[in-house]
Order: C-alpha cells, then sequence, then structure tokens
C-alpha cells in the first residue's frame, strides 16, 4: 500500500485525508496528468468508522489477511452445506469468523457506536464478496452492515441446530417411538424472534448508516466550498489593501504636483 500515493491518503489521519487529496491532485495536474489529478479530486473522504477498518488493514494486516480468509471459507462452508456436509463444518467457519471480527474490532482505533460500526462493517466483510474486497484493499468509504439475515450469529446458531437434529427412525413403533418423539420435541430449540422483524430492523439500521455516511460526506463537501469561498475572500481582501495603498500613493503624487504648479503660478 505504501508504494501508492491514493493509498497513502487512505492511511493519513482522517483530518489530514483531504488536505493531502487536493495536494495530491495538484500535484498530478502540475506533472500533466490532468485526468488522473480530476479523479483523485474526486475521492471521497471516509466515514470515520470506514477510516478506522482501513487502519486495520494497514497495522493489522495479517489478521485482516485471516479474516479475508475466513470469509471465504465461511462462503465455501455454506455451499457444502447445501450439497450434505457436515454442519459442524460450517458451525467452525462461522465461529472462526466471528472470533476475528471481535478481535479486530476490539483493536479499532475508535470506540462507542464508531466502533459497532466497525465490527459490522468486518462483519459485512465475512459474508459479503464486494465488502470483503474493500476491507481487503484498505479503501473502505463508509461502513456496511452484513446483508442477508441472521449473520455469523444465525449461521452458528443454524449450523448447531441442524447438527443436533434428530432423523425419524423408520423402525420402532408404540410407546418407544412415543417417547423418542417426545425427546426430541423437549429437545427442540425454542423459537427464534421473528425474521420479518429482525429484517425490518436491519434494513432499519442499514438505512440510518446510509443517512449518516450521506450527511458526513454532504458535510465535507459544504466544508471544501467553505474553505474555497473564505480563500477567495482572502485574495479579495489582499486586492482591496493594495488598492488602497495604490490610491494613497497615487494622492500623495497628485498633491506634491498641485504644490508644484502652484509655485510656479506664484512666481
Amino acid at each position: 500500500m505504501a508504494d501508492d500515493p491514493i493509498d497513502r491518503l487512505y492511511g493519513l489521519p482522517l483530518e489530514e485525508f483531504v488536505a493531502a487529496r487536493d495536494a495530491l491532485a495538484k500535484e498530478l495536474r502540475s506533472g500533466g496528468e490532468k485526468e488522473r489529478a480530476a479523479e483523485v479530486k474526486k475521492l471521497a473522504k471516509p466515514t470515520r468508522a470506514a477510516w478506522a477498518v482501513n487502519q486495520l488493514a494497514r497495522t493489522h494486516a495479517d489478521e485482516v489477511a485471516a479474516l479475508v480468509d475466513a470469509g471465504a471459507a465461511l462462503s465455501g462452508a455454506q455451499e457444502a452445506l447445501l450439497g450434505g456436509a457436515d454442519p459442524a463444518v460450517l458451525r467452525s467457519a462461522a465461529e472462526a469468523a466471528r472470533a476475528l471480527v471481535d478481535a479486530l474490532a476490539a483493536q479499532a482505533p475508535v470506540d462507542g457506536a464508531t466502533r459497532d460500526k466497525v465490527r459490522a462493517t468486518l462483519h459485512a466483510a465475512t459474508v459479503d464478496d464486494e465488502a470483503r474486497a474493500e476491507v481487503a484493499g484498505g479503501r473502505v468509504l463508509k461502513e456496511r452492515a452484513a446483508s442477508g439475515f441472521g449473520g455469523l450469529d444465525a449461521l452458528v446458531a443454524a449450523s448447531a441446530t441442524a447438527g443436533g437434529a434428530a432423523k425419524p427412525s423408520s423402525s420402532g413403533k408404540g410407546r418407544g417411538s412415543g417417547r423418542r418423539r417426545g425427546a426430541a420435541k423437549a429437545a427442540a430449540p425454542p423459537p427464534g424472534p421473528d425474521p420479518r422483524e429482525v429484517r425490518r430492523r436491519r434494513d432499519a439500521l442499514r438505512r440510518a448508516n446510509e443517512a449518516e455516511a450521506e450527511a458526513e460526506s454532504a458535510l465535507d463537501g459544504a466544508r471544501r466550498s467553505l474553505e474555497q469561498v473564505e480563500a477567495t475572500i482572502a485574495a479579495r481582501q489582499r486586492d482591496l489593501a493594495a488598492a488602497a495603498v495604490a490610491l494613497s500613493e497615487a494622492r500623495d503624487r497628485r498633491e506634491r504636483a498641485e504644490r508644484a504648479a502652484a509655485e510656479l503660478d506664484r512666481a
């Protein structure tokens, strides 16, 4: 990452991003790379949670690489389960991915609600190819939420249920089979939350995260516009001061010329 100037941008402290991006765009423009300069100028400033994930990709590269591998393994385990593989494989892959998410989130350079967003983004990287590529590249622009119902926790629970479910027996009738059915019913896990409500809440969280990211982007754009206006005002103030000095000097010259002319008239 250190050899790419754009990657270096995403490794900087968040408050330095805009100035460094604009400086890089100016440097590229001066070097004749106008198209690339325009592309750099358009680079969006990451949200604070996204910035924290990008820092983890640089300061904990091995652990992030392990998370990426765990996500790929989890995807393979899900496909294998559909083909009739042992559910324990999926459960093991999901638990490994969840442990890596928790460990990385705990080391993020943020806390509180922002750390929760970091965890959600890392979680998304274990179940979503696009999110996984962004995290691996250290160029996340805004936080993400895991797509689909349940995420890692649901995968762990679902695989545990699948692994522990008893197959119906084709032999044995009467009282013995009735006891077995009763025992299986008693051992069945309690029903979870309503999937529709869980999905609704996850969608609401995703929309809230997206709205916050858009607001942060708008604020960044407004701040840049204000900086440009302030720079223009400062330049005009310098022009005004220079014009005032020139006017004062011109008046002095005119007054001296008038005095000289008056002396000649008196002579």
